[in-house]
């Protein structure tokens, strides 16, 4: 199965990964971008294998679905997933305001 075609080709970008979405095909499919894979797993998982220009890009349009990931692939999309956890984790921490008082 595959995305409805968009204009891009997956082969053109310069990162290129997969994980297994705990989401039916039928839906991954409806919203993947273009050039991307759609495979189905089981009765409600699917691979999606998609590009982007950098790691930290193709982490972020997984993170997209709102799913679980599991399998994911290579080590350097790992690695950005990491690295955007430990963004976000900085993110949402508490800082001060500017006028002094304390963020909730």
């Amino acid at each position: 199965m595959t995305a409805p075609d968009r204009g891009d080709e997956a082969a053109a970008w310069p990162c290129r990964g997969s994980a297994v979405l705990a989401l039916l095909a039928s839906t991954v499919a409806r919203f993947a971008p273009g050039g991307s894979t759609v495979e189905h797993v089981t009765a409600t998982t699917c691979r999606l294998t998609l590009g982007a220009w950098s790691w930290p890009g193709l982490a972020g349009l997984l993170l997209t679905f709102d799913a679980d990931l599991t399998a994911i692939e290579p080590a350097e999309l790992r690695q950005a997933l990491h690295a955007l956890r430990t963004r976000i984790t900085t993110a949402l921490r508490p800082s001060p305001r500017l006028d002094g008082r304390s963020q909730e």
